[in-house]
């Protein structure tokens, strides 16, 4: 599908990642982008505020009647409102409407409106902890609820295949500017009220850390590319612990502050790193921010 002159439907796009999509697909030349959401965080469209092609909707997933408004004359639909990880945890049962009864309304309704394809954001937590570097045919194994009803989003497209061409994106750790929670704004803060960051456990715990907009633009390439029913797995390639992590900042911001290690803290997960090669094969999609660009970026921004 072409970005250009093409209108598109977020769900959660005033979010982290769906604001990043917003500004790369404009820039691509999208003649509409609507944005749905339950809770629009505007200070992430501060620079979007007088840009004509973008239309802003306070509405449900849950609402079909909401979703029905928002799709018309859509050509394509990027579905990336989600319940959070701690939210999830938090509540469940909310967790299943949110995440697997939204995403269904969704797909209903994007199938009723006549939409080209939809793209579902996943995430990294639907393989669970593991060794490995997994590809996108490393074995299931959630065991939180944040990835089991991400998992359960991704077979809902599978019924309905023939009707609805889709892609999944299942995005490893995610950093880069308008992040609200995490680890890297979390030392930031840390770092900057002058107090020593906190690592729970030895910081071995290593994951594949992608830039934001490397992240919107693999989503944009799987809305792009001619290919339907296919899960890419959206990293850098490059592994990082907690440790390593906490020592960049430190450097970058110059400051003198040591870790303070939490060794009795539990730590939930060990290692989560993914191969982005079918990405690289049939997205032509490759990390272009290095974890160092990134996190300097952050803290010149941090400075203002």
């Amino acid at each position: 599908m072409k970005i250009a002159n093409s209108r598109f439907l977020i769900t959660g796009g005033s979010g982290f990642v769906g604001s990043h999509l917003t500004e790369r697909l404009l820039e691509r030349g999208a003649e509409r982008v609507v944005l749905y959401d339950k809770a629009v965080r505007r200070e992430n469209l501060a620079g979007l505020q007088r840009e004509p092609r973008v239309e802003v909707i306070e509405g449900d997933v849950l609402d079909p009647h909401g979703l029905a408004r928002a799709l018309k004359g859509v050509n394509g639909v990027f579905h990336m409102a989600v319940l959070p990880l701690g939210a999830c945890e938090k509540d469940p049962a909310l967790a299943f409407e949110v995440n697997i009864r939204g995403t269904f309304t969704v797909i209903a309704e994007t199938m009723k409106a006549g939409a080209g394809k939809i793209v579902y954001s996943s995430a990294s937590s639907v393989y669970g902890d593991t060794p490995d570097v997994m590809d996108e045919r490393h074995p299931f194994d959630p065991w939180t609820m944040y990835g089991v009803s991400k998992l359960c989003g991704e077979f809902l497209f599978r019924p309905f295949q023939t009707k609805l061409p889709y892609a999944i994106v299942r995005y490893m750790n995610v950093y880069g500017p308008r992040q609200g929670a995490g680890l890297i704004p979390a030392v930031l803060t840390k770092i900057q009220a002058g107090q020593p960051p906190v690592i729970n456990g030895d910081g071995s715990a290593s994951f594949d850390f992608v830039h934001v907009r490397d992240v919107a633009r693999c989503t944009m390439l799987a809305m792009e590319r001619d290919i339907t029913a296919e899960a890419f797995n959206v990293g850098s390639g490059t592994e990082a612990t907690v440790k390593e992590i906490v020592a960049m900042l430190l450097e970058l911001t110059g400051s003198s502050l040591e870790p303070v290690y939490n060794l009795d803290a539990q730590v939930p997960m060990t290692r989560r790193v993914g191969s982005h090669e079918k990405a690289k094969r049939l997205l032509g999609f490759e990390a272009a921010i290095s974890l160092r660009q990134g996190l300097e970026e952050l803290v010149k921004e941090a400075n203002g």
